[in-house]
């Protein structure tokens, strides 16, 4: 006979599919387009149970990001480790969000209409930069962690260049977005090693003055 669910169990596996089911509510109609009713029914519960676990769409859309904020943090210590240089390290990253905008075209036009609705609405945007923040500081430590064993220095802090490591490839997920063809990887490659050279050229200028 299967063991019984405890309470906390059998809260965390109706999270979980409520999670899933947005998810693909989200990919299919977009965050304007979704709406707790469509996701409770996808998921197989009333909306009451979505109401009893999230307070909101905006709700659930922020426990995904949160979910994928985590899992992008394992996945850049994991590049990190394995990249033999830091150029090496910035390609694989660019590499690996090359092949996110192939694959998840959907989900990325769903949570770009959000970052609209979190940028008009200050109770929700303190949530949603404490998860910028998780991106951007695992990236910055990674750059500075990278340039401590190059034994140089970049010609601004970790955190703006990381900034504009982000900023980079957020504009180019939009070109791929509203353009007729996706940026290829050579291109995702190509701007973030231009970037990240244009910052250690201005060092290394700096220190030949």
């Amino acid at each position: 006979m299967p063991r019984r669910l405890s309470r906390a169990e059998s809260k965390a596996k109706t999270r979980a599919r409520i999670l899933e089911a947005a998810r693909a509510v989200f990919e299919r109609e977009g965050y304007h387009g979704a709406s707790l009713e469509r996701i409770a029914a996808t998921a197989g519960f009333t909306k009451g149970a979505v109401y009893s676990t999230f307070e909101s769409k905006a709700d659930v859309m922020l426990a995904l990001l949160e979910g994928r904020a985590e899992w992008m943090k394992a996945d850049l210590a994991e590049m990190l480790a394995a990249a033999p240089t830091v150029e090496a390290f910035v390609a694989a990253i660019a590499r690996h969000n090359a092949a996110r905008v192939a694959a998840e075209r959907d989900w990325l036009a769903a949570s770009n209409e959000f970052v609209i609705v979190v940028g008009r609405d200050e109770k929700l945007r303190p949530r949603y930069a404490a998860l910028h923040e998780v991106a951007l500081s695992a990236l910055a430590n990674s750059l500075s962690a990278w340039t401590r064993r190059r034994g140089n220095r970049l010609a601004i802090s970790p955190r703006r260049a990381a900034t504009a490591v982000i900023a980079l490839h957020k504009g180019l997920v939009l070109e791929g977005m509203i353009s007729s063809a996706n940026p290829s990887e050579e291109l995702f490659v190509e701007a973030q090693l231009a970037l990240l050279r244009g910052v250690f050229a201005d060092r290394e200028r700096e220190a030949g003055e």
